[in-house]
């Protein structure tokens, strides 16, 4: 598998492919051949780089990132003293 976003998540982590290698534990020779597409990633390889990375694994395919966020409630019911304004 291809890891197309894996350099810039690991540019936006401030890491070096030799700490990314550190916290990882995959191979700075394998992190430099995956960035470059002269190799493809195992599935465990894949979670190691995530995790150390501390991204969802999906992010390095380009998935979209969520933030854990509280959902906003949003209420139908009108203050009172609201006033209509306008047409």
């Amino acid at each position: 598998m291809e890891l197309p976003h894996l350099r810039g998540l690991r540019q936006r982590a401030i890491l070096s492919q030799e700490q990314l290698s550190e916290r990882s534990g995959v191979a700075r020779d394998t992190i430099s051949k995956l960035e470059t597409g002269r190799r493809k990633a195992y599935p465990t390889t894949i979670r190691k780089l995530a995790a150390g990375l501390d991204v969802d694994p999906r992010l390095l395919f380009g998935g979209v990132e969520y933030r854990d966020e509280e959902p906003v409630e949003v209420s139908s019911e009108k203050p009172e003293g609201d006033k209509k304004i306008g047409f």
